[in-house]
């Protein structure tokens, strides 16, 4: 009696659904939890079989009943159960025969996996959507162990190697790595393989056809519910007509660099030229056309003293007339002198050439000039000094033409084997952002000077805030 009790007491305070039937499968007890389970009251189930309670199909009931007579019991059979309210359920069934007082009864255990079972599928339709869309991915996938042994690969890795599924299963990739990658390759993968870091890499292998390809590959740890790496999941890239493309611009862009330089030293030789040039025409018109206004002056000057003598004032004008355009003449060339090659740059320095244009520009604009230098010419290059003063002229005239500027300010010093030079206006600026064709000649011209000379060229203007320009030449 007292074990009775105390198998009552278990099956009916038990967590698990408890069903005791007899040998026509007919329900003797039931206990609670079995009954919020397949949504039933005890009335209604006692002495009915599974199929009078409409519990499972009637062919399925029907085949449990031949297996338990059969074996003398079921174990963990899954079955998919509906309960009244409409709710899909999947439980897990066993049955032992028991004797209770030399009678056969079926005990059954019935537990509600529903929960778990979803989650299987889950995971089961993860995994069927993982190996789908590796199987039509377009870029090759792998996975790994723990230890980086690889375990699965798609179609695309192995067309990419050209390795069989086995093949690759052994590891054989590692053989097709390019000889000169290989070590660092496999020695990277294996630290961060330990690590169980995130790795990436570029390297080159050799396919089982021979050929050599450029890939791209990239392979993150998978980590379980307590945050231990269990494998690795990676892809690889066939990257090799980017890096063709990639070198094919790498050499036309060396090619454009060498024709740039090309470019710049022919540009520098042909400035040096047209400033030789230019040094010669003026050295000519002044020695030859100078010389010769001179003595033409001279020569008239005599006539005028003769004429003076006997002839009248009418013939005294004239001569006074052609000395007066001869002093014009020889007033526009040494304009023409000055412009072409300014003679104090060689006579008395930069500096002195800086503060002439500077005195000029004042004396033929009207616009004040606030002028600070604080730089030695001693040690600048005769080819630096004429580039610096004809950045400096063509700045001016910049300013003349287009600025309206009431004041400039112009700052030249020395630092660091750099000369500094700024040129300041409060004239009307303009937006930089936007091609001004009034200013692009004189502002290209610039800027061809100091890429010659290698310098560096900034221009800062807004409309209505005037002009900087900032330049810095290197000097030795």
């Amino acid at each position: 009696m007292e074990a009775d009790e105390k198998f009552l007491k278990l099956f009916h305070n038990n967590l698990v659904g408890m069903i005791c039937t007899d040998e026509d499968h007919r329900v003797t007890d039931i206990n609670d939890h079995l009954l919020d389970l397949i949504g039933l009251e005890r009335h209604e189930a006692l002495g009915k079989t599974g199929i009078e309670l409409n519990l499972l199909n009637p062919a399925r009931i029907q085949a449990m009943w031949q297996e338990m007579a059969k074996a003398g019991r079921l174990s963990n059979l899954e079955v998919p159960f509906v309960t009244p309210a409409g709710e899909r359920k999947t439980l897990l069934l066993s049955t032992e025969k028991i004797l209770i007082k030399d009678r056969p009864f079926w005990l059954s255990t019935i537990l509600d996996i529903s929960i778990k079972k979803q989650a299987e599928d889950s995971i089961a339709d993860s995994e069927l959507r993982f190996r789908t869309l590796a199987k039509t991915a377009p870029v090759g996938i792998f996975e790994t162990d723990e230890k980086g042994n690889t375990i699965y690969v798609n179609e695309a890795w192995m067309e990419y190697s050209g390795l069989s599924f086995e093949e690759a299963m052994n590891n054989e990739w590692m053989n097709m790595i390019h000889p000169e990658d290989r070590e660092d390759q496999i020695n990277k993968w294996v630290e961060r393989s330990l690590k169980g870091e995130t790795s990436f890499s570029e390297y080159r292998i050799i396919n089982k056809a021979g050929q050599l390809r450029w890939v791209n590959g990239r392979a993150i740890p998978l980590k379980g519910q307590d945050g231990t790496i269990t494998g690795y999941i990676g892809t690889i890239a066939d990257v090799t007509e980017i890096k063709q493309a990639l070198e094919i611009l790498k050499q036309n862009h060396d090619s454009l660099n060498e024709r740039n330089e090309q470019l710049r030293d022919l540009s520098t030789y042909l400035q040096r030229v047209r400033e030789d040039e230019r040094a010669k025409i003026a050295r000519e018109i002044h020695d030859e056309l100078g010389q010769q206004l001179t003595g033409l002056k001279m020569d008239i000057s005599w006539l005028k003293k003769k004429a003076g003598q006997q002839g009248g004032d009418d013939i005294v004008a004239k001569f006074d007339d052609a000395m007066h355009l001869i002093d014009t003449a020889v007033k526009s060339i040494r304009l023409i002198v000055t412009e072409l090659r300014p003679s104090v740059i060689d006579d008395l320095g930069l500096n002195a050439a800086f503060e002439w244009q500077i005195d000029e520009f004042k004396e033929r604009t009207g616009i004040p000039v606030q002028y600070k230098s604080r730089f030695s010419d001693s040690d600048v290059d005769p080819g630096s000094s004429v580039g610096l003063f004809r950045i400096l002229q063509e700045s001016l005239t910049n300013v003349a033409r287009h600025a309206s500027a009431k004041t400039v300010m112009v700052n030249i010093e020395k630092r660091a084997g750099t000369i500094e030079m700024v040129v300041q206006d409060d004239g009307v600026g303009f937006d930089t952002s936007i091609k001004q064709a009034e200013h692009s000649y004189g502002l290209l011209g610039i800027q061809e000077r100091i890429y010659m000379m290698k310098g560096d060229f900034h221009i800062h203007s807004r409309p209505g805030n005037g002009t900087r320009i900032n330049v810095s030449i290197p000097v030795s």
